[in-house]
């Protein structure tokens, strides 16, 4: 059995918002560069999206690092109410290649909130399909902050193991656009059916 794991939690930041011009929160940003520093060498991938004052954050990695991380997590004063919305293990990381993927506040998450009857980011309140839906767009949903120099397959590289090619930017941002608006047209789907019942 593999000791991969996937964890999901939420979280509510401490500090107020800045009002930045839409860029990434200041907060946030030093989130991210920490992250982005200290998870390759402890083998963990992942994505962050703050919104409405969460967080949602998807980690994968070993299970006794993910441990590690989740206790410095819950000491960490910039955020509190941690609750783990799914723990799982898993056969492969699925954000393979990001030390730490950002995905800004967007109108694709809006569009997916509101397919689900949500108006505003409470990841307190979601339920199965609405946490897969999220972490699905976590997956497809290019990058947006552009605070990580590096080429997403080039994080986390090892020596003498050779680095995958990466699409150019604009390919992997219309496949991811594609892939999104999939998931969203399949979420659209099941709420019909759901209402329809």
């Amino acid at each position: 059995m593999s000791d991969i794991q996937q964890l999901v939690y939420a979280s509510r930041a401490t500090f107020q918002p800045t009002d930045n011009g839409g860029g990434v929160e200041p907060e946030v940003a030093r989130i991210l560069m920490q992250s982005r520093r200290n998870n390759p060498r402890r083998g963990l991938v992942g994505a962050l999206y703050y919104g409405d004052g969460c967080f949602f954050q998807c980690l994968e990695g070993p299970q006794g690092e993910i441990d590690k991380l989740y206790e410095q997590l819950m000491k960490d004063p910039r955020h509190r109410d941690l609750t783990v919305l799914r723990r799982q293990f898993i056969g492969n990381t699925s954000f393979a290649g990001w030390s730490m993927k950002y995905v800004p506040a967007a109108t694709d998450v809006q569009t997916l909130l509101a397919l689900h009857g949500k108006d505003r980011f409470d990841p307190y309140s979601f339920d199965n399909a609405l946490l897969d839906a999220m972490v699905t767009l976590l997956h497809h949903r290019s990058e947006g902050d552009g605070l990580n120099p590096m080429p997403p397959a080039a994080v986390g590289a090892r020596p003498g193991k050779p680095v995958p090619a990466v699409q150019p930017a604009a390919s992997r941002r219309s496949l991811g656009t594609r892939l999104v608006w999939v998931a969203l047209a399949i979420a659209a789907v099941a709420v019909a059916a759901f209402l329809l019942r």
